[in-house]
């Protein structure tokens, strides 16, 4: 069976993944927060956008100007996508509407949906849905969300798993990728009741034995995909996340 696949943004994962990620696709990232982690994130959304595909990028760990800012050093400036509702940027970090655009360009600032109570499903599926309402193009819609088990702290196991599933999951009819973050550490418990409703699950892990300290990249599981169980050595070069040749054996 023929499955139309998501290109990630990641130089030679795509190869790896046999063309990207099958679309209508559910995504685990498991990583530590690290700048490896977070150009991962925003190269999936640059490459939906340079194609013309629209997305969401939903900030749970750290204000939109971060965002914002590390995108720009990657070279790719968010503001006309964001002017032109092709990139919805919902801003679950700040808790306060007028602390939203802090940092950040007027034309960027009026575009931010404010999700100022973050334990309420309601506000998020409304954000999502006022998001929806305002693109143009939704097909190929890319879609990330960050730590949500690290940020719910205060939160049952049970109602993490629930937060935001319902919403995400209604954008699936539009052949949507959806990223989540998943702190390594935080929550193992949770990771291993919510891991059979992912379709894939990627793995970013840091060596830190020896003269320096290598970051790789493994994917123990991927929705109709043939996966090698090998880690592959990443790099990074004028700020962009790539895959080297170096694997090891797992």
């Amino acid at each position: 069976m023929i499955i139309a696949r998501i290109p990630c943004g990641i130089q030679g994962l795509d190869i790896v993944l046999q063309g990207g990620i099958p679309s209508n696709s559910t995504v685990a990232l498991r990583a530590e927060p690290s700048n490896y982690t977070e150009c991962i994130l925003q190269q999936f959304i640059a490459e939906g956008l340079k194609h013309g595909f629209p997305a969401i990028y939903c900030c749970l760990s750290r204000p939109v100007a971060s965002l914002v800012r590390s995108m720009k050093q990657q070279g790719f400036d968010v503001l006309e996508p964001v002017a032109n509702d092709q990139l919805i940027i919902i801003d679950c970090y700040s808790m306060q509407k007028r602390t939203s655009g802090m940092g950040v360009e007027q034309e960027i600032q009026k575009k931010i949906i404010s999700v100022p109570e973050v334990d309420d499903e309601r506000m998020l599926q409304d954000g999502l849905a006022n998001a929806v309402e305002r693109m143009s193009n939704l097909k190929g819609l890319r879609a990330v969300c960050e730590s949500v088990p690290g940020t719910l702290t205060g939160r049952s196991p049970i109602e993490i798993m629930r937060w935001g599933r319902s919403a995400f999951a209604d954008l699936r009819a539009f052949e949507t990728v959806v990223l989540h973050t998943f702190p390594t550490g935080v929550r193992e418990e949770l990771f291993s009741m919510m891991a059979h409703d992912f379709d894939g699950i990627i793995e970013l892990t840091t060596d830190r034995t020896g003269d320096r300290m290598r970051h790789y990249i493994g994917i123990p599981k991927m929705r109709m995909t043939a996966v090698p169980h090998k880690l592959f050595e990443l790099s990074m070069e004028n700020d962009l996340v790539m895959l080297n040749t170096t694997q090891k054996i797992v």
